[in-house]
């Protein structure tokens, strides 16, 4: 995409984003630095991916409102995303991005003609453009999958499942998991999937676009269960029995409280949501990128 139409895109959705509420002003400032070099790749796949995950996890983050206000303590309107989160759920997919630019398609005379998903050329440089087409995936597969999971698994109306211990928690407890959050998780992969397929342009056929599909959708529900098991684990999730809420993370008793206040449900207080989401998401597109490279 030319400078000029990147730089138009990008005033949009950061004017989009900061109206609806889906991006504070460092939100805004920060995904410059992610829509870029995304946006200006050869290839529309990329910037489809990426737009899928932004756009879809901001929508649903407005899905039942009222209850998610119920639950969780932190809890922000249309989820104002600042630039960390920005940077935690896109520094990753934008590396990729300028790895496949650099190491494949400039490799290819700046030509995105010829690089297909998975068409069975057995050279070093196919595989590793579907490698990275796999791991670019697999991280906003992951990170849509996540994001649907966690806004509609809330909305279940049974209590979700502990990832380690399968015990009933509270509703937003981190690490816990539910039919409906999964199913969530698979749909929000398989559809980051299917909109890289669609604008896969330099070599469409309705056989790469069901193998990104399936990919899309394995790589959302390994990211989720990745993401649920480090948060079950490295993050600690409290109840706090005066509000029948989860808590932030690092929460300490605060003014007019007592400590037994604070019910410890689950996991070490070592990392926090930002820090799992970076982590699962980078772990699922290294997997994504092994897969792809040895077995697409």
């Amino acid at each position: 995409m030319h400078l000029l139409a990147t730089a138009a895109l990008y005033a949009i959705l950061a004017w989009h984003g900061l109206k609806k509420k889906s991006l504070s002003r460092s939100g805004a400032i920060a995904a410059a630095a992610v829509c870029f070099p995304t946006f200006l790749h050869p290839s529309y796949s990329f910037m489809a991916g990426l737009l899928t995950f932004y756009l879809s996890a901001s929508r649903l983050t407005k899905v039942g409102t009222e209850t998610k206000e119920k639950l969780e303590e932190d809890f922000k309107t249309g989820g104002q995303r600042n630039a960390t989160q920005v940077f935690s759920n896109g520094f990753t997919g934008t590396l990729i991005v300028c790895l496949h630019y650099l190491l494949v398609v400039r490799e290819n005379n700046n030509s995105m003609d010829g690089l297909c998903f998975a068409d069975g050329n057995g050279s070093h440089q196919a595989k590793l453009n579907t490698a990275l087409m796999a791991a670019y995936i697999g991280h906003y597969a992951c990170c849509n999958g996540d994001t649907w999971a966690s806004e509609l698994g809330v909305l279940s109306k049974s209590l979700p499942r502990l990832i380690t211990t399968l015990k009933s928690v509270p509703k937003g407890t981190n690490g816990a998991i539910s039919v409906i959050g999964t199913l969530a998780s698979i749909s929000g992969g398989a559809f980051v999937g299917l909109a890289f397929g669609i604008c896969l342009s330099s070599c469409w056929s309705l056989q790469s676009l069901a193998l990104l599909l399936f990919a899309g959708a394995l790589f959302g529900f390994v990211g989720s269960m990745i993401d649920s098991l480090l948060g079950a684990t490295l993050q600690r999730s409290t109840f706090n029995k005066r509000t029948s809420q989860i808590t932030q993370d690092f929460r300490r008793v605060r003014q007019n409280e007592e400590k037994s206040d604070l019910v410890i449900i689950s996991g070490w207080e070592l990392l926090d949501n930002h820090q799992i989401n970076f982590i699962s998401s980078g772990l699922t597109a290294v997997i994504a990128g092994v897969v792809g490279y040895y077995f697409f």
